[in-house]
């Protein structure tokens, strides 16, 4: 909507130019052989100049089209504008000269010409609009319309040039809606937006999708490197977000280290690809900050709805951060849908249970389960006869088998760790001496576990004594126990890590370095640990085929791995692809979906039997 002072400025012009017309028009009549002839009256041409300059100090340009859409008068101001030449123009279509679109690229022209057809007696202000010079950049021009005189003998055009006054705004906008430190919308400029769909419904079977994002360990790297590092992270994960999602769709920060992301005429499924191909994106994300890098993920909480005039903002909000809420109660790092009373019994459910009592009575009653996943060879030329299989936890709660990112973070602050370590090594032992021991003599093959230890149990004075004391009592081979580690926990507790890596060596277990390439900020404490193995991060692995970087790092670990005598294990395989380029690359074994699921620890001693029926 234009200006008031402008609207007022423009009717001053259009009685000026009222007076230019008549003053162009103006004529006296003579006889000339019996015929009537007219010429210009002096006096109206002196009128003519002063008019002129009272446009172009009123009006800005201004082109007078007639009837057959010819122009017919055009003041300095306009040619300027426009960059046409006025005595070369003259007679000249208007949409040669006049080259207007509005600001979702539609012609103007035409509009105006049937508007002032159908009201002759009403002016017309577009407002904004884009005016094409003859040559260079589009401009913004503030456009108005009128006929002068009787039957509409003349249309006028009179237009300001706003091109800077626009900056200035959209500067202005830029900076009130805007995140200052990611450039991502702000929260009351997201609200806004989302406010204004929502309640849009000329389009009634169109649906979209809020997502409330909370990104996971951003805390820690805040504390652990200072709010400078805090900052730059964010900056980078904008980026990430910017680049994942379609250009329709909206991204802004809310605050701290929460985000939330709109998707504009979406469904449940697509919204939920599109933010599983974020997640991915943020999983695979290695932040580096003064020589250490740090991983992260995100608590992903979705919401599908429909506009509708009764829509209430607020609540689309809370639902959304409550899936939020609910991703990250069920263990972070996943993509919770909006689920009604189905997502409020689960988040129920996480908050009522006492999980320090449900811990201790799966330690002391032996109500978690263990699963193995094989580790498979990739070369045909290995002839050690040994299986090898990497232990994972699980515990049964309410009738399902939950995964150890659901209970752990719980377990890890609640002091609960070295019990759960505990647990895993006396059991695993205890099937390896039962299951494997006497089927290894007679079929030729053994069996090796990889065990992993937390961080509290790394640090654990007591540790070593007690995997001592469970080898002597259950009889197995310690060359059957490999115990992983990984590179964060061996890095961040390097004196501890060093010294039960030492010990445990001595008792002839092996050692493996897991999830290695997540740290990469210096080698040289490889050099001092009694390693077999470097189990690569499978964050570069799941990328390997399509992610050249990522199949350099793949291919930096395996070379590292080959220089120090260091066995290598490829995670997170999941097709043949994957597995082929591994096996170019020389990788020794993988692990993950595609060699094998997740299956009881029990069924190692139903092969064993098998293995055994077979030789006899």
């Amino acid at each position: 909507m234009a200006s008031l002072p402008y609207v007022l400025l423009s009717m001053a012009a259009l009685q000026a130019l009222s007076l230019l017309w008549l003053a162009r028009h103006e004529r006296k009549a003579v006889r000339v052989n019996d015929a009537e002839a007219f010429v210009p009256n002096p006096a109206a041409a002196v009128e003519q100049v002063n008019t002129e300059w009272v446009l172009d100090a009123l009006a800005g340009g201004v082109v007078v089209v007639n009837p057959q859409g010819k122009v017919t008068y055009m003041n300095a101001s306009a040619e300027k504008l426009t960059l046409w030449q006025r005595d070369k123009i003259m007679g000249e279509p208007v949409e040669k000269v006049l080259r207007l679109e509005d600001l979702q690229g539609n012609p103007v022209m035409r509009r105006a010409f049937e508007a002032h057809r159908v009201h002759p007696g009403h002016p017309l202000q577009f407002g904004q609009v884009k005016l094409h010079p003859r040559v260079g950049d589009a401009k913004f021009v503030e456009l108005h319309t009128t006929c002068i005189l009787d039957d509409c003998k003349a249309v006028v055009f009179i237009f300001r040039d706003v091109t800077a006054d626009r900056k200035v705004i959209n500067r202005l906008y830029r900076q009130a809606s805007r995140d200052a430190l990611t450039d991502l919308m702000n929260r009351s400029s997201f609200e806004q937006y989302v406010e204004q769909l929502a309640h849009d419904t000329s389009s009634l079977l169109r649906t979209h999708v809020l997502a409330s994002v909370d990104l996971d360990n951003f805390k820690i790297i805040n504390d652990t490197c200072g709010h400078l590092a805090g900052d730059e992270l964010l900056k980078q994960v904008a980026q990430i977000f910017r680049h994942s999602v379609r250009t329709s769709d909206k991204v802004a920060r809310i605050g701290g280290d929460e985000f939330a992301v709109f998707l504009e005429g979406c469904s449940q499924d697509k919204g939920r690809s599109i933010m599983e191909t974020i997640l991915t994106e943020l999983r695979n994300f290695r932040f580096s900050w003064e020589g250490r890098v740090f991983s992260i993920g995100a608590s992903i909480g979705l919401l599908e709805f429909m506009p509708a005039s009764h829509i209430q903002i607020k609540q689309l909000f809370a639902d959304a951060d409550r899936a939020c809420y609910t991703a990250k109660a069920l263990g972070r790092n996943q993509v919770f849908v909006h689920a009604g009373e189905a997502e409020t019994e689960a988040v129920s459910n996480q908050r009522v249970t006492d999980w320090g009592k449900l811990l201790k009575d799966a330690i002391r009653e032996d109500r978690f389960m263990l699963f193995i996943q094989p580790i498979a060879p990739l070369s045909e030329k290995r002839t050690d006869n040994i299986r090898q299989y990497e232990v994972l936890l699980r515990l049964p709660f309410r009738q399902v088998l939950l995964n150890p990112g659901s209970f752990l973070p719980m377990a890890d602050r609640l002091d609960l760790m070295v019990g759960i370590d505990r647990w895993i090594i006396r059991k695993s032992l205890e099937t390896l001496a039962k299951c494997c021991s006497s089927a290894a003599d007679q079929a030729g093959e053994q069996t090796r576990l990889m065990i992993n230890l937390s961080s509290h149990t790394v640090q654990d004075p007591e540790c070593f004594a007690y995997v001592e004391q469970q080898i002597k009592r259950t009889g197995v081979n310690p060359g059957m126990i490999c115990f992983e580690i990984s590179e964060s926990v061996a890095i961040s507790n390097f004196v501890h890590s060093k010294r039960i890596m030492n010990a445990l060596h001595s008792l002839g277990c092996h050692l493996v370095l897991d999830d290695f390439g997540s740290g990469f900020s210096s080698l040289n404490y490889l050099r001092e640990l009694p390693l077999s193995y470097l189990k690569i991060d499978g964050n570069f692995v799941h990328n390997l085929v399509s992610n050249p970087v990522d199949a350099a790092m793949v291919k930096a670990v395996h070379e590292v791995g080959q220089v120090m005598n260091l066995l290598t294990i490829a995670e997170l395989v999941e097709d043949a692809e994957t597995l082929q380029h591994l096996r170019q690359i020389g990788v020794d074994f993988a692990q993950g979906y595609y060699c094998g699921r997740p299956v009881p620890l029990m069924q190692l001693c139903q092969q064993q039997e098998q293995r055994l029926q077979a030789v006899a």
